[in-house]
């Protein structure tokens, strides 16, 4: 019993010693001699010293090691800002443990020349020959500028993208000599760049094919066999399969070595995903009670990408279903046949509405930014408790355009959308007339923020309906404004001129609404907007800004998810007409624009 008492007592004394030497060499870290704020933080984000103080070493002895192995972190943070002369030394003082690093930064070296040497199959040749001569802008190289490592870097980067993009497919970097003048402080760069043969795409492979077949990727590829090799070809032919929905991954790799007649062999790899999808959503407003909202998809029915889709809402006062049918590239890549049938059942404060609709449209990708689409459609439109009760078989040739550079679809947060659409209608049977809707629309978003989590957004929607006199234009095809996207917190789709008794909507042939939100993220997955809107609708086929604009203001929360954002919107009406609520209660998915 004592020697197992005197063993346990020892391990105690050895467990709190080594507890005291631990905390012993806890130790704080001084810098001196930098000379910014932004140039300190570079440092320490390098240096184990004061990244590690949380983590001791033991003794003193490993204290002065992890020093002197930390200079030359610091050092290469330095190099890394272009103070190439740098010098760092530290000192230690103990009780308490403090570390001192003395650095003399010296000044920044700026960049003097920076030479290409250009070898084609191993021999020298003039930069000027290459079908287009790549100069120093077009690399963003600036001389007398720091010579940012960083920099020499992006320009070999950028000089190789150069080269691919002339068909050079195998372009290299053979050589970099970068050297350091200490008398004048400035840097010479000199690069030797082997461009390679010109190159050409060659044979395809496909690897991967189950469901979708072969046609559906010629469709997609940017590039024929024969032409001059071009990395932008195969990035759009990525982008186009992967927008398509029907694969999990896309690969597009190229042979290690051209064949003959310099050819690169091609091989796209993809793993499919499943092609079917069903979903189901719920939505609120007040003007409309509760909804319920259905979808089914099937993106590749025939197996060249035709999609056929069904989707359904059921509100208390609408009802309406659509099934759709799109051939992608149809006749021509980027430019889809869409065929569509709608029901609807809509009651509203103004009119009943029943219509059955169909529709071809063709749309069209003109470039990134710009699309088109036109079609016809045939809708047999009847109306109800309105001002102009009737059944109508309407003859429509919608028209439409849309620009835009915005950063995101679902949540833009930088850009610009620009959208112009008319219809042309025309009624051929019992007491035919003609008119046409027009609706322009531009969003615009600006981030306040760096982090981009606080949002200013702007929309304006202008609209005019011209041809028949007012009272032959169908009531359900006149403006309204009062909804969840026009001129929130007024009653739903009342906003128009008024019939005698100032109870009735009767709908305009002028619409204005202009709106402004910011929006702000908390956390990881929610948000909060502010907004305010005004705007009115008229009788003319103009505006009349003198008879009156109506305005609203309301807040929101977000709940951010992958599919996009979940939104409740309360509006309050500024301008409250007898026929208003006091507030107007919106429940959906999607941001208001």
């Amino acid at each position: 019993m004592p020697k197992f008492f005197q063993l346990k007592k020892s391990l105690i004394y050895a467990a709190f010693f080594c507890m005291a030497k631990t905390s012993l060499f806890s130790y704080d870290v001084i810098f001196k001699g930098v000379p910014s704020e932004e140039l300190l933080s570079i440092i320490k984000s390098s240096s184990d010293i004061e990244k590690l103080k949380d983590a001791s070493p033991p003794t003193l002895l490993g204290l002065k090691r992890r020093a002197e192995e930390d200079l030359s972190n610091i050092i290469e943070a330095l190099h890394s800002q272009a103070y190439y002369g740098a010098e760092a030394t530290f000192s230690i003082e103990q009780n308490p443990t403090r570390i001192t690093l003395n650095i003399i930064p010296g000044p920044v070296y700026l960049l003097e020349a920076f030479n290409i040497r250009t070898l084609q199959n191993g021999e020298e040749i003039d930069p000027c020959s290459l079908p287009v001569p790549i100069s120093l802008s077009h690399l963003k190289v600036k001389l007398d500028k720091p010579a940012l490592p960083e920099s020499i870097l992006s320009a070999e980067d950028t000089l190789l993208d150069k080269l691919n993009a002339q068909g050079f497919a195998f372009a290299s970097i053979k050589k970099r000599d970068v050297f350091a003048d200490q008398q004048k402080k400035t840097v010479i760069v000199w690069l030797v760049v082997e461009t390679g043969p010109t190159t050409y795409f060659g044979q395809l492979t496909i690897r991967g094919m189950d469901r979708v077949l072969k046609p559906f990727f010629l469709k997609k590829i940017r590039w024929n066999e024969g032409e001059i090799y071009n990395p932008k070809e195969i990035e759009k032919t990525q982008e186009a399969l992967e927008l398509s929905g029907l694969f999990r991954s896309v690969n597009i790799t190229y042979g290690e070595k051209p064949l003959e007649g310099n050819r690169v062999p091609m091989e796209i790899s993809v793993l499919e995903r499943k092609q079917r999808s069903i979903g189901f959503g719920l939505n609120f407003t007040t003007g409309l009670g509760p909804g319920f909202l259905a979808e089914w998809e099937d993106r590749n029915i025939f197996g060249e990408g035709q999609k056929l889709g069904f989707r359904t809402d059921i509100w208390v006062k609408l009802q309406e279903g659509a099934l759709s049918y799109t051939i992608p590239d149809f006749w021509k890549q980027d430019q889809n046949l869409i065929w569509l049938v709608e029901k609807q059942h809509r009651r509203t404060k103004s009119f009943t509405e029943n219509f059955l609709s169909f529709s071809g449209t063709i749309e069209r990708k003109m470039n990134d930014r710009l699309r088109i689409s036109y079609g016809a459609m045939y809708k047999r439109l009847r109306s109800q408790r309105s001002a102009y009760n009737g059944t109508f078989d309407l003859f429509k040739f919608p028209l439409q355009l849309k620009w835009s550079n915005a950063d995101s679809l679902l949540e833009p947060t930088q850009g610009m959308t620009v959208q112009l659409r008319s219809i042309p209608t025309f009624r051929l049977f019992h007491q035919p007339f003609a008119y046409c809707i027009n609706t322009v629309s531009s969003s615009l978003y600006q981030t306040m923020t760096k982090d981009k989590r606080n949002i200013f957004a702007v929309k304006l929607t202008l609209g005019s309906i011209f041809g028949a006199p007012e009272n032959e234009i169908p009531p359900p095809e006149r403006f309204f404004a009062g909804s969840e996207s026009t001129l929130r917190g007024y009653r739903y789709l009342t906003v128009s001129p008024l019939g005698h008794d100032g109870e009735k909507p009767l709908g305009g042939r002028s619409l204005f609404v202009y709106t402004i939100e910011t929006r702000h993220r908390i956390g990881e997955n929610f948000g909060c907007v502010f907004f305010y809107d005004i705007g009115n609708v008229y009788k003319q086929d103009y505006l009349e800004l003198s008879k009156g604009i109506l305005q609203s203001a309301g807040f929101g929360i977000r709940y951010y998810t992958p599919i996009g954002p979940v939104r409740l919107d309360v509006a309050f009406p500024l301008n409250k007409r007898h026929i208003d609520n006091y507030l107007e209660a919106y429940f959906s998915i999607g941001q208001s624009f």
